[in-house]
């Protein structure tokens, strides 16, 4: 296993999302965040209160590939 490299799940992910936060190992879309909410400051507690917990194959739904 190669200490610097690309991870295996690399295309499964939402490639520009920019709304994803890692709490405790899980990940969490802050996308419905109203828009005077800063995700950054938000503590664990409440990342996990506000945001949705993304899906195993962290790939939003509603996430379109450009063509």
């Amino acid at each position: 296993m190669p200490l610097f490299g690309r991870k295996k799940n690399q295309g499964q992910r939402c490639p520009e999302c920019t709304h994803y936060t890692l709490v405790e190992g899980k990940g969490f879309c802050c996308k419905d965040l109203p828009a005077h909410v800063n995700a950054r400051m938000l503590s664990r507690e409440g990342v996990k209160r506000q945001c949705v917990e993304c899906p195993p194959e962290m790939t939003c739904p509603s996430w379109t590939a450009k063509a």
